[in-house]
């Protein structure tokens, strides 16, 4: 009996077959491109340099020939040849047809001659070219960063660092990277290390808030102008950036941003600054409560946990804090039975009984270990239990004078 299918799956069967009898084979030069990348993954690059060359020389299309070029000039600076590879890359950064193709270029020549060839003023010099000429590319960034690198190695080199990039920004204060030109500025400043540059670099991260606050570099800005304002002793300042930093990120950690870490380094310092110098108790155990479940990691709950314990404990609230102490306890024990049901069931799965035998042992040996806060809470609960039991003789007595 012929199935109502087959028919159906037979015409499939052919379409598929001149399909794939249509699709256009390779040329010979695409396969000696892919052969000559093997040679390069492969690390043999003295010969995968030769055969760029030859198919860069041999290509008809001017992007495959810049992308043959490219490859043939990273080939020679793994080779360890990095003066041949950085005049590579000059003919690549003027000859290419794509302008983001010259600009890697440019980068990569800047690169060779800052790091192997020791030539620090040239490669400097190709750096500023590129932030100048193409302010919009990917290869810009990077080159900042190389420039501000620059800077911060040499202290001899800062003040001049610090002029360019000024310089950059004021030529085109709306261009893609002149927030990064203000940020870089001012942390070049801040490793000055005196209270003048201090107060210059706060005027230029107050100026890139003004200017971009909706650009990736905000969080940056905020972070760096509370460590400066730390610096200077404006602990009130400090305080208020790191506020508006929690208040108008906090809910992106459920956006995975990338922005939770400096969130949490936020949350921690406003809670040593209101436990302590800025006395504020109240918004201590907020930052202590209210840091978010992505950020209380396993590993980092217990730590958490005590910081709010501590925070209550000083607001006067016993009972509040017994409980967090107790919550601590409690974690600990579930985290340990889940980190131990799991690793039984890896060992369950180990080939033979001696190798499970020996696996679950060494589990059940180390299950017991606690972290040092479940010590912690176990002494502060019992000191907790016996004040609480302890009448507070500084509070008047409710039995009236002679009274029964």
């Amino acid at each position: 009996m012929r199935l109502p299918c087959l028919p159906i799956l037979h015409a499939f069967l052919i379409w598929t077959a001149a399909g794939c009898a249509l699709s256009p084979k390779l040329t010979q030069w695409e396969r000696d491109f892919y052969y000559s990348e093997k040679l390069y993954i492969d690390g043999q690059n003295e010969l995968a340099a030769k055969r760029f060359g030859r198919l860069r020389a041999s290509a008809t299309d001017p992007r495959d020939a810049d992308e043959a070029g490219l490859l043939e000039c990273e080939s020679q600076a793994r080779g360890g040849l990095p003066a041949q590879g950085a005049a590579c890359y000059d003919v690549l950064a003027t000859s290419a047809i794509d302008k983001p193709m010259r600009m890697r270029a440019l980068l990569h020549a800047g690169e060779l001659r800052y790091y192997e060839l020791r030539k620090v003023n040239d490669a400097v010099a190709l750096w500023l070219a590129l932030v100048e000429r193409a302010p919009d590319e990917p290869a810009t960034l990077r080159a900042l960063d190389h420039l501000y690198l620059h800077g911060e190695r040499d202290r001899s080199k800062r003040q001049a660092m610090i002029g360019q990039f000024l310089a950059l920004e004021a030529r085109d204060p709306r261009s893609e990277i002149a927030d990064n030109l203000l940020l870089r500025a001012a942390m070049l400043l801040d490793l000055e290390g005196t209270p003048t540059a201090w107060q210059q670099a706060v005027e230029l991260l107050e100026r890139q808030e003004r200017s971009h606050p909706e650009d990736a570099t905000y969080v940056d800005c905020v972070m760096t102008r509370a460590r400066i304002y730390r610096k200077l002793g404006a602990l009130q300042l400090e305080a208020r950036d790191l506020e508006r930093l929690v208040n108008t990120f906090e809910t992106s950690y459920v956006f995975a941003s990338y922005t939770y870490e400096e969130q949490r380094l936020a949350s921690a310092r406003l809670i040593e600054l209101y436990r302590g110098p800025l006395l504020n108790l109240p918004r201590a155990e907020h930052h202590a409560r209210n840091l978010p479940a992505m950020l209380r990691r396993p590993l980092h709950m217990p730590r958490y946990l005590v910081t709010l314990a501590e925070v209550q404990e000083a607001k006067g609230e016993r009972l509040a804090a017994m409980a967090t102490y107790r919550e601590i306890l409690s974690f600990v024990l579930w985290r340990a039975k889940d980190f131990k049901d799991n690793d039984h069931r890896i060992c369950s799965e180990l080939p033979t009984g001696a190798e499970r035998s020996a696996c679950k042992q060494e589990v059940d040996s180390y299950a017991a270990i606690e972290p040092k806060e479940c010590a912690v809470a176990r002494e502060r609960i019992e000191r907790l239990q016996v004040e609480l039991r302890r009448p507070n003789l500084g509070q008047p007595s409710s039995r009236k004078p002679g009274g029964s």
